[in-house]
């Protein structure tokens, strides 16, 4: 992914799982700190997370056990520890974020953070885009559905591929507000 929507991604809201680390017989798990969940940390992060030291969130590689880099020097976990982990999106919502031009991604993004909802919300994303053939013109609709913790948003993709590019977005709302917004590439 290109490094201007690596950062849309990096800036929204609800991007992160954050917790607390603690050793319990000889097992490192990790305690969620907005729920009351707990994880094994080995099913919690992936190559990569994030260490809070100091204050500042500094980027962690995963050695083993509870040992990881950061900046190159060891770093030994320990109970406590604050950690923060990159939320993944689903695949055929990634692939279309990909997809969808910079300046398009950037409108969508605008619209859905003014409604309250990150694009980290997406619970369901049906991307018929990704279905059609590359080689001719393609139209079609998106779906997708998010939640905030309060509210609903299902939106509506509705693009054309070809000599003319399109995008139209239909957000409605649980509490039924509607809005519409229309993109021309």
């Amino acid at each position: 992914m290109k490094q201007p929507k690596l950062q849309i991604l990096k800036n929204q809201p609800r991007s992160f799982i954050y917790g607390t680390l603690e050793c319990i017989d000889s097992q490192w798990v990790f305690f969620e700190l907005d729920s009351d969940e707990a994880f094994r940390l080995e099913d919690v992060i992936s190559e990569s997370f994030e260490v809070e030291v100091n204050g500042n969130w500094e980027k962690a590689l995963w050695v083993e056990e509870n040992i990881v880099q950061l900046n190159g020097e060891t770093y030994f976990l320990g109970d406590g520890d604050e950690i923060r982990v990159q939320k993944q999106l689903l695949k055929a919502y990634q692939l279309l974020i990909e997809e969808l031009d910079e300046a398009v991604l950037m409108q969508f993004t605008t619209q859905l953070n003014a409604l309250d909802f990150s694009l980290y919300d997406c619970l369901y994303s049906c991307n018929t885009l990704y279905c059609l053939p590359t080689d001719k013109n393609r139209e079609g609709v998106n779906f997708l559905i998010f939640d905030n913790g309060d509210f609903i948003c299902s939106v509506h993709h509705i693009f054309a591929r070809g000599t003319v590019e399109t995008d139209r977005f239909e957000f409605t709302l649980n509490t039924g507000k509607r809005l519409m917004i229309t993109s021309l590439v």
